[in-house]
Formats: C-alpha cells, sequence, structure tokens
C-alpha cells in the first residue's frame, strides 16, 4: 500500500523542527564554551582576552570548531608548551569539544592549518596592541630609571621551511649550497625593560642591516623613552629619528667613528666625558630616506661621549665608548650610565626566552605570510606570561627581572587545564588565578655572580652525514660510526 503525502504545499523545514532545535542547542552551548570556557588559557587570561572583545575585532557569524577564536587558542596552546605539533593542537580542541558534550572534529590537521591560514595579520596586532596596553598601564616607578621607560633594541633571525616562496622573500644565507640550507627571515624587535614586553618587531632579509628595519621601530618612541642599543645602531639617523619621537638614547660608540676619534676634539667635562657636535653626512646609499627626507635631518646634533674600562669575557681590561643625548652630567652621572648600559645585555636574555624557552628558533611554516602570523603569536604569548610576571613581582614587593620566566612558563602548562571549571565562576576564577600568581611570586631566578656560563655545547649530536647537496642528488653512505665527507 502506497502511503499519500498529506500537506504537500508546505516547506520541508517544517517537518525538520526536532532538528534544527538541536542544531540551534548545540550552536548557542557552543558559542558560550567558546567565549568563556573553551580552554583553560581562556579562563587565565580572561581579563586581558576576553571572548567579547576577541569576537568583536574578528567578528564571525558562526563559530565551528575551527572559528578564529578557537584556533587563537589552540595555536597560543601551541607556543606555549614548546612550539607543539598541529596534531596536539588538534587534539586539544577534541578535547575541549568532548568535555562541553559539542560534536568531535576530524583528526585531519588540514581543516586547523586552513583556519590559521585565515587568521588575519591585522586580528594578531589587536590582541598584541591590548595586551602591550595592559602592561604599560602597571608600569611603577620602580620599573624606570631616573623617570625614564627604558628600551632596548637588537636584532636576531629565525629558520624557515625551505620552500620557495620562502627562499624568494627570505633566501638562505649565500655561503649554503642550493638545497642544502634554510630561508632565514631577519628579525628585529623592540623591547621593553619596565615590564620586559616586545613592544614592536619588524622582519627583513637576512643580508639586510638590521638599522633599515630599526627606522621603523623609532617611532614607536615617545616622550620619556632612553633607548638602549648596541653600536650596530649607532647612527646618524636613527639618534635624529628617536630625538624627533622626543627620546633619549644610549649605545656603544659605532666601531668607525671609534677608530677615527679624537679624544682632544669636543668639551671636556670631566676626565674621560666629552660634548662633541657630529654634522649630518651625506646621505647614505641604504638609507629608506629620499633626499628631501634627508635634508629634514638637523644640520648638527650635540651628543656626550663616555669612556670606562670593562673586563671582557676573556678575563682581560677593554675599553668601551658610549654616547647618549643626555648632556646634563650633574643629572646623568657618566658612572651611572656606564652601569645603565650593562642593562642593554637584558635584551640578548629575553630573545633566548622567545626562541629558546618557547622553541622559535625554527618556524615550520611555508610561506612568509604564515611565519609573519607566526611571529606575532610568538610575542603574545610571551607577553602574556610576561603579565603574569609583572602581577607576580608586584606580589612579591621585587623587580620583574627577578621572577623567572621559564618558571611561570612551566607553571602556567601544568595547571591551566584546572581553571576550566572557573570558567563562568568569577569569584571562584579570582581565587584560582590569585594563587597561580602567588605560586608565580615564588618562582625567582638565581642569581650566581661569578658563575662561569661559557658559550659551548656538551653533548654531541649523532654522527650522521652532512647534506651537502640537494636531496634528490644525494647519496647516502651506509650506516657506521663515522663518515667521510661526500662530494
Amino acid at each position: 500500500m502506497t502511503k499519500q503525502p498529506f500537506l504537500t504545499d508546505f516547506p520541508l523545514v517544517v517537518f525538520a523542527t526536532a532538528k534544527r532545535r538541536l542544531q540551534a542547542a548545540i550552536r548557542r552551548t557552543s558559542a558560550i564554551i567558546t567565549r568563556r570556557s573553551l580552554c583553560g588559557y581562556a579562563v587565565l587570561f580572561e581579563d586581558m582576552l576576553p571572548g567579547e572583545f576577541l569576537a568583536s575585532i574578528d567578528p564571525t557569524q558562526r563559530q565551528r570548531s575551527f572559528g578564529h577564536i578557537p584556533v587563537f587558542w589552540a595555536w597560543l596552546a601551541q607556543i606555549l608548551e614548546a612550539n607543539a605539533s598541529c596534531q596536539k593542537a588538534v587534539g586539544l580542541i577534541q578535547s575541549w569539544c568532548r568535555a562541553s558534550n559539542l560534536p568531535v572534529p576530524s583528526s585531519d590537521t588540514s581543516s586547523y592549518c586552513k583556519a590559521r591560514g585565515r587568521l588575519r595579520l591585522s586580528f594578531l596586532q589587536q590582541i598584541h596592541q591590548r595586551v602591550i596596553n595592559h602592561l604599560h598601564s602597571r608600569i611603577g616607578s620602580r620599573d624606570q630609571w631616573n623617570g625614564f621607560t627604558l628600551k632596548a633594541m637588537d636584532g636576531s633571525s629565525v629558520q624557515l621551511m625551505d620552500t620557495g616562496k620562502n627562499q624568494l622573500l627570505y633566501p638562505q644565507p649565500s655561503v649554503q649550497k642550493p638545497g642544502c640550507g634554510f630561508p632565514t627571515m631577519g628579525i628585529v624587535g623592540l623591547l621593553n625593560l619596565g615590564h620586559g614586553g616586545w613592544e614592536h618587531i619588524e622582519t627583513c632579509p637576512y643580508t639586510q642591516h638590521d638599522t633599515k628595519a630599526a627606522a621603523t621601530l623609532a617611532t614607536h618612541l615617545s616622550e620619556g623613552d632612553l633607548l638602549l642599543a648596541d653600536r650596530a645602531f649607532c647612527s646618524y639617523e636613527l639618534i635624529a629619528r628617536c630625538r624627533k619621537q622626543g627620546a633619549h638614547i644610549l649605545m656603544r660608540l659605532h666601531h668607525a667613528r671609534d677608530k677615527a676619534l679624537d679624544w682632544r676634539k669636543g668639551r671636556k667635562i670631566a676626565s674621560n666625558q666629552r660634548i662633541v657636535t657630529w654634522k649630518r653626512p651625506q646621505r647614505p646609499h641604504g638609507t629608506s630616506l629620499n633626499r628631501e627626507q634627508w635634508e629634514t635631518l638637523p644640520e648638527t646634533m650635540e651628543l656626550r661621549l663616555i669612556r670606562f674600562h670593562y673586563e671582557n669575557r676573556a678575563g682581560n681590561k677593554a675599553e668601551l665608548i658610549v654616547v647618549t643625548t643626555l648632556l646634563d652630567a650633574q643629572q646623568h652621572a657618566g658612572e651611572d650610565l656606564a652601569d645603565l648600559y650593562a642593562r642593554r645585555w637584558d635584551i640578548e636574555l629575553k630573545l633566548r626566552d622567545l626562541k629558546t624557552t618557547l622553541g622559535m628558533e625554527r618556524f615550520e611554516v611555508k610561506s612568509p605570510d604564515m611565519a609573519h602570523k607566526t611571529l606575532w603569536m610568538s610575542l603574545i604569548a610571551y607577553n602574556l606570561i610576561r603579565s603574569l610576571m609583572q602581577k607576580a613581582a608586584a606580589e612579591a614587593g621585587e623587580p620583574v627581572w627577578h621572577i623567572s620566566f621559564k618558571g611561570v612558563l612551566d607553571l602556567v602548562v601544568s595547571s591551566h587545564e584546572s581553571l576550566r571549571i572557573c570558567a563562568g565562576k568569577p569569584y571562584k576564577r579570582k581565587a584560582a588565578v590569585s594563587q597561580i600568581i602567588s605560586i608565580c611570586a615564588t618562582k625567582r631566578i638565581d642569581i650566581r655572580p661569578f658563575r662561569s656560563e661559557p658559550r659551548a655545547v656538551k653533548r654531541r649530536p649523532k654522527p650522521y652525514q652532512l647534506l651537502s647537496g640537494h636531496r634528490s642528488n644525494f647519496i647516502e653512505i651506509q650506516h657506521r660510526g663515522r663518515y667521510r665527507k661526500s662530494a
């Protein structure tokens, strides 16, 4: 017997009411979980990065399993957990969905990787700026030097995957054979020593000098800043740019000027201090300023030179000359400025935290666009840990540089999942976060003066062949204890 259809003129969606209600309930549950309790990291950093803020800067009508908010927190977890694999990030999202009675996505990482690529760079930069503003708001007089906010500038590099796109924009070093090296992306960063967070960063080819990217970083300085940098940045143009922003500088004298320096010239203010006048040089070939812009730089600048002696790494006495725009020797003593220049080394330690501790020495990405996004995600992850260190230092009554970055990072990674039960419960969350901050205050750096820490590697790598040719033409020698150099 054939059944006759009833009410044939009605739309089919009427008969799917139960299913639609179930889907709507899942969407509502997903929205609540995504904005409040997606993971422990979201609960821990809710004060700075609430779900409403993340949804407002990149609004999306539908938040799927790999929407921009879940992907952001999963990517952050990857970086905090020593640059973990994409498979682990997908596993985190699957765990969150399973615990929240939501549909569990596939284990295939392609969807997650594509979702990371869909994140806009502006989205990450707005998050970074919000974290930096939070760090700025908590800087106190203890974190400053004579009323100045100390900032440091330095350059480094990051290796990328050996792909055509990466090689085109960031070619490998010229001494490496084709197919044997890796594209190298140069980075130049501006660090705020008051809270230890990275304020801005610029990328450039590895072969390009750091000062070209540093010119853009100078625009992020402001009145009341004091920039510390090594002699590679001691150029007339960069100093003039900093003074235009109202900032002062303290740098080591460039080696070219050091060789040609006549200490008898200039106005003597102390036995080892001089006020000298620099004239604007001819427009250099590598500058980004055109001729008209170069002419807008001041024709002359008065600078103060300070000469002092120190002990180098070999234990021998050496001479060092620094240059500064702080001309008043009564207000800023030369001995104090010489001691202050040693704080420039802090940026080297922060680079080690960013690259070695977070495992970001190599970016496993196939395009420069993803390399830039990974870099900004690394800065966000680093600065979020610095925010916890800043709160812990305030609670302990210690300077922020006395708190261990690695110690706080290990605590966060090991305890973040326990915060998920506090989602949507403000008082319970506040108490749990307060306990974590109290424990962070105990993670202090052991100050060990005169400890010998040579730059040497104790563990030897395994005796494998070196890849001295393109992998498609390379002839592998059978395994043995020692290898000869292959052709």
